[in-house]
């Protein structure tokens, strides 16, 4: 009894050896252009899913990481890396842009980031997107139902490798067409659950931002909503609901050319908050005016009323990709990475990331920009 008793311990003590030299040889102590101590702990590294390499950067909890829920972040596109998420929107750090010109951004601690209160994994995926990879690039040919088959099973092998989180409430986040990927892989999360798949993960929730539902649907909602904010005048909404039966998606002629008033009406607004300015390269400003159409009490609107900090972030934030189409019009971001239309100094740090191989990217794959056109959906 007492030799098998030895054999389970130091079986436990083996494996729990194992799982930390895993995570200690994942450990991030640094960035480029961050001067200081991180606020918690950093890993990033690759799962393997058959032939696929699915690259993570995970960020621990800055309050109580044994407490606090695991959030996985999504971005969309298809063909976004969710550093997209981690340099532009909830990631620890803010970017300012390098001085001279350039030359690499600085990093800053963002006090609004969401590892405030909680362990969050930013995931590339599906394969062929950001720094996750195959050797068999047929892999890249995907779709929605594989990508959730093949983010589970990273989640499982994930959790196998930090079984201090299996117990922590875990969520599935995502934004753009992550509205696609967050309910398919949360579908395939509580199916495992239900077959008993382990590690039992503690699936308590999910949330979309902005999210792709489908296309009809998403085409057919720009009308009444620009309506519903008061963006278009009630003659225009009358004018296009009657040359287009409330049918946006697959126009007519006439239909279109009334649809060119909506376009017209709502260009020069900030896509992400429309009560923002809403900043454009200097190409873009000489073919756009600008918004003269709405009234100057409505273009001043949030001018001061958010704190200064806030207001600073979301500025960096607006229109990440300086793509020259009509304003009020948002193309595909494979449409955008096959023109390679990107910011300069985060994609130049990007690659240089990968290039000094700090966060133990793999040779195989090939850095180049945020939103990548490889995948296949």
């Amino acid at each position: 009894m007492d030799k098998m008793l030895f054999v389970i311990s130091f079986c436990m003590l083996f494996s729990c050896a194992i799982v930390e030299a895993v995570q200690n040889g994942s450990l991030v102590t640094q960035l480029p252009g961050f001067n200081g101590v991180f606020p918690s702990k950093h890993y990033s590294g690759y799962v393997k899913v058959d032939e696929k390499n699915l690259f993570y950067y995970f960020v621990v909890s800055e309050r109580n990481p044994s407490k606090d829920p695991v959030v996985l972040w999504l971005n969309g596109g298809p063909g976004c890396s969710s550093f997209d998420g981690f340099v532009y929107e909830h990631g620890p750090f803010n970017f300012q842009e390098g001085k001279p010109k350039r030359s690499l951004p600085t990093l800053h601690l963002n006090p609004y980031s969401w590892s405030k209160v909680s362990n969050i994994i930013y995931l590339d995926s599906p394969v062929g997107v950001g720094f996750s990879y195959s050797k068999n690039t047929s892999t890249y040919i995907t779709g929605d139902r594989q990508t959730a088959a093949d983010t589970h099973a990273f989640l499982l092998k994930w959790f196998a490798l930090y079984p201090e989180f299996v117990s922590n409430p875990f969520y599935i986040s995502g934004e753009s067409y992550a509205g696609i990927y967050v309910p398919t892989l949360a579908s395939e999360v509580v199916k495992g659950i239900k077959a008993g798949a382990k590690p039992r993960i503690n699936f308590e929730g999910y949330m979309v931002g902005n999210g792709v539902t489908g296309s009809i649907f998403d085409e057919n909602a720009l009308v009444p909503f620009a309506h519903g904010m008061a963006l278009i005048s009630d003659d225009i909404f009358e004018e296009v609901e009657a040359a287009c039966g409330g049918n946006y998606s697959n126009p007519t002629k006439s239909c279109d050319e009334n649809l060119e008033k909506v376009y017209t009406a709502i260009a020069g607004l900030n896509i992400y908050d429309i009560l923002e300015p809403c900043y454009h390269d200097p190409i873009g400003q000489q073919d756009s005016k600008g918004n003269t159409s709405l009234p100057v009490s409505f273009q001043k609107l949030g001018a001061t009323e958010r704190p200064l900090a806030v207001r600073t972030r979301m500025f960096g934030r607006a229109w990440p990709f300086r793509a020259p189409v009509k304003d009020g019009i948002v193309p595909l971001w494979p449409e955008l990475a096959a023109n390679k239309l990107h910011v300069s100094c985060i994609v130049s740090y990007f690659n240089h990331l990968f290039e000094t191989v700090k966060l133990f990217f793999s040779k195989y794959n090939d850095a180049n920009v945020i939103c990548l056109n490889k995948v296949t959906p």
